[in-house]
């Protein structure tokens, strides 16, 4: 009787267990994903920018979702891993609508037979434009104007598509690329000489939007164009109680030797370009010669070092010539070697001369002897191992028994690009005859002017 209980047991068991077991010959379908989207068919959805974040997931009853097809039109579809993604929607109108796709993948491959999809309305932003700040034009130029902006549109900068600008009126814009943010314009791009002028800007993005369009100078203004007159130009850079001995300078030693003048020292400076490069460097251009004059050893009268070193290597590089004179800025200021970069100066003294009164000293024959009719204070002198020196001072007092004031970058019979006197040239004026010579044999003899 146990016997055929324990049986029926064991029978009953068995059956049970190979009934529980997948049957090495059986085969399980497997089942394809669903795809779900962030918002629902039946959402809501108010009309936003055309710059659209959207986010999906993913669900595999029997597996693993290994990544996403995606697509716009349910015809063309890219593939990620990703469960998100920013997409920048292109209108050609105000307001469109689009319709997203989205099927997931599991890990045998199955794609969901139904894509999750929903439409998202867009209103497309008009884009916007600003000078940037400190860019202002000086109330005169010469005919170079550089204008530097910045756009932003709501719907993603990247949607910016133009710029678009015009020459004192607003019914002939012409279009630059929407990756552009510096302009420079010449008369033959659309200043007008001799007359005041206004620049007008405005942007367009990808949907044909326009913004609002922003002027230079802003409000009523305008700013003037001047001419360029002729091949020499002369940098100003004096105070304006050094004007009365160097004005009549000036005129007696240039005689019959025309140049335009550019003070940039009027006005604190107002009629120095914001943007140096490129338009002032580009005003320079204008010219073949570049004659920047500054005053003695002080802050205040001495030329503006910064921006001739900011401005004279990219003019003389494309085949400018300069003269330049002035003393430095501060008599006790240490100049740091290289500090002078664009003439072949080594260093400068470290100290000074204190007056001096006297003619210098001729190392150049070509070159007349011209001296100081008062006074001069603080020179240094110029340390040069290349270049070719003009002039030299002589003095009992100073690091130095005699000093290197006037240099030229080459020695004859070449043709010097740079001239630089460490000197205030109009205080060299006890001769008017040799003050005349001096600039011919600059301007005619070594420019070729």
């Amino acid at each position: 009787m146990i016997r055929a209980l324990l049986l029926i047991i064991i029978t009953t068991a068995g059956i049970y267990f190979y009934s529980c077991s997948d049957p090495t010959s059986g085969n399980v379908e497997n089942l394809p994903p669903d795809t779900y989207l962030s918002l629902f068919p039946d959402s809501t959805i108010a009309p936003g920018s055309t710059l659209k974040r959207i986010n999906w997931w993913g669900d595999d009853p029997d597996g693993l979702i290994r990544g996403f097809f995606i697509s716009f039109d349910s015809v063309s579809w890219g593939y990620t891993t990703k469960n998100d993604s920013t997409f920048l929607l292109s209108i050609t109108g105000n307001d469109s609508t689009f319709r997203f796709f989205v099927a997931a993948v599991d890990d045998e491959g199955l794609i969901d037979p139904t894509p999750a999809t929903n439409l998202y309305p867009v209103l497309n932003t008009p884009p916007s434009v600003t000078f940037n700040q400190g860019t202002e034009l000086p109330d005169t130029t010469f005919p170079i104007a550089s204008f530097r902006w910045t756009g932003t549109d709501p719907d993603g900068n990247e949607t910016i598509r133009y710029y678009q600008y015009s020459m004192n009126d607003t019914l002939n814009f012409r279009r630059i690329s929407g990756t552009t943010s510096l302009l420079t314009l010449t008369q033959d791009s659309g200043l007008v000489i001799n007359s005041e002028n206004i620049f007008y800007l405005r942007a367009e993005d990808n949907a044909g939007a326009l913004s609002p369009i922003i002027r230079m100078p802003d409000t009523s203004a305008t700013w003037y164009v001047r001419p360029n007159t002729s091949k020499i130009l002369m940098i100003r850079d004096l105070p304006a109680n050094d004007l009365p001995i160097a004005t009549p300078y000036f005129e007696n030693a240039f005689d019959t030797i025309h140049y335009d003048i550019f003070d940039i020292k009027s006005n604190n400076g107002s009629l120095i370009p914001n943007i140096i490069n490129p338009m002032f460097i580009e005003t320079l251009k204008l010219y073949d010669i570049v004659f920047w004059t500054g005053g003695n050893n002080s802050v205040s009268s001495a030329a503006n070092f910064d921006l001739a070193r900011q401005s004279l290597p990219f003019y003389i590089q494309s085949g400018g010539k300069v003269f330049f004179a002035s003393g430095f800025q501060g008599v006790n200021t240490q100049i740091e070697p290289g500090y002078i970069n664009f003439a072949p100066i080594d260093s400068v003294t470290s100290c000074s001369i204190p007056f001096v009164n006297t003619n210098l000293i001729n190392s150049d024959m070509s070159y007349p002897v011209i001296g100081s009719s008062s006074f001069v204070l603080g020179l240094k002198g110029l340390m040069v191992s290349t270049a070719t020196v003009i002039y030299k001072l002589y003095s009992n007092s100073g690091c130095f028994d005699t000093i290197n004031v006037g240099i030229k970058d080459l020695p004859p019979p070449s043709s010097p690009k740079v001239i630089y006197f460490a000197i205030p040239i109009y205080s060299y004026n006890n001769d008017p005859v040799a003050s005349k010579e001096l600039f011919r044999e600059i301007f005619i003899n070594e420019f070729g002017y």
